[in-house]
């Protein structure tokens, strides 16, 4: 399955089960990705949550989740939302400050 993340990300899972998803991210750096980890492990139904490249630069991250039995589409559905509204509440707090 392939599908757009955004406005030039696309997202290929290469494996899910029940429990654990393996997603290619392509045209993604570690820039979105460590940030999308960091809150998919500070969620309680995560046990695993992490990101693989085998050239920083050229490759495709693969990224992996596995939860505690949950939906790992919907964990990270979910922790992607809660990033946005951290971007979105920074950014305007940011305006504030630079007014």
């Amino acid at each position: 399955m392939l599908w757009n993340w955004g406005d030039s990300v696309n997202v290929k899972i290469i494996k899910k089960t029940a429990d654990e998803v393996r997603i290619e991210f392509e045209g993604e750096s570690h820039t979105l990705l460590n940030l999308l980890r960091t809150e998919l492990l500070a969620d309680d139904r995560v046990i695993f949550a992490s990101y693989d490249t085998k050239f920083p630069v050229m490759d495709n991250p693969i990224f992996r989740v596995k939860t505690r039995g949950d939906d790992p589409i919907l964990v990270m559905r979910e922790a992607a939302k809660r990033v946005e509204s951290q971007c979105e509440e920074f950014g305007s707090l940011f305006d504030e400050a630079v007014k």
